[in-house]
């Protein structure tokens, strides 16, 4: 709930914002912002022109970083100010992103991964697949798992949560990736059965098996497999036809800059299970 002056006439005007993790880090700390009012007021931005929270704090952290390093300049973002912790000036940026009034503006109103290719940055443009980042940063899975991912959010296939196991138990790369395509596979079954997958612990096969049987549709375990495997095989199918291309998928270089949960990445191991999924997939 934020509480903001509306006139003299009355005290306060009262908005209730909805948050979550996802917009705390996207609108919060990911552009510094220091007070639970600003980064509300982000949020409100966000919801009332329609735009998706995430990808635009990303984008905006982007460009905040650019400016400070000279790849854009004032006259770029109309004199409007991109420094850390600035609500106002985030505010404004967010208007004219949806106006999109110059070039720049239209370019982060195409994405990160758009605007960085334009005017450089890439190595903190951070996006996989071309998708802007959730607020996870656990260590390979993660970064696999969205990059490899069809549902294009950080639920693609829980890598965070694989990353999570790995920090307690030691995984191999091959371990991890046969994890990322198990949880991808199975999901298309529980998405089909409209469940929610925080509760996916819920799902077992034999839990499944036994529901589906209960209404007259009789599965084994492996028709369950086999549909979840055909499932994910059509989603990725519809993403090479509009264009993507696994081969070309970049990483940006700031994951290898920053220590995750399982410490700092190697380029070398994303390199490696990269190979292990594609060998795994038969692509």
């Amino acid at each position: 709930m934020l509480k903001t002056s509306f006139s003299r006439q009355h005290e306060l005007e009262i908005r209730k914002i909805s948050y979550d993790y996802e917009l705390i880090y996207a609108l919060g700390s990911n552009l510094g912002v220091s007070s639970p009012e600003g980064m509300l007021e982000l949020i409100e931005a966000c919801e009332r022109q329609g735009i998706d929270a995430i990808s635009t704090g990303v984008v905006l952290s982007w460009a905040t970083e650019a400016l400070e390093r000279g790849l854009i300049t004032s006259q770029d973002t109309l004199d409007v100010s991109l420094q850390w912790d600035d609500v106002d000036g985030y505010l404004k940026a967010i208007d004219n992103i949806v106006k999109m009034p110059n070039e720049f503006y239209s370019a982060l109103a195409e994405g990160v991964e758009f605007a960085s290719k334009k005017y450089g940055g890439q190595e903190f443009a951070m996006a996989l697949g071309k998708n802007e980042l959730p607020g996870y940063h656990t260590g390979p899975a993660s970064i696999v798992g969205l990059t490899v991912g069809v549902r294009h959010s950080h639920l693609d296939n829980a890598g965070y949560s694989i990353d999570q196991k790995a920090a307690k138990k030691k995984l191999s790369p091959e371990e991890m990736v046969d994890a990322i395509i198990k949880e991808d596979d199975s999901r298309g079954v529980f998405n089909s059965l409209i469940g929610c997958l925080f509760a996916r612990g819920v799902y077992s096969t034999e839990n499944i098996i036994e529901a589906l049987g209960s209404v007259g549709i009789n599965k084994t375990e492996e028709d369950l497999d086999v549909l979840g495997r055909k499932i994910f095989m059509e989603k990725y199918r519809f993403k090479r036809r509009e264009g993507f291309d696994l081969k070309k998928s970049r990483i940006p270089h700031r994951f290898y800059e920053t220590v995750s949960t399982m410490g700092m990445v190697d380029p070398e191991t994303i390199e490696t299970m990269m190979k292990i999924y594609r060998e795994r997939r038969g692509w």
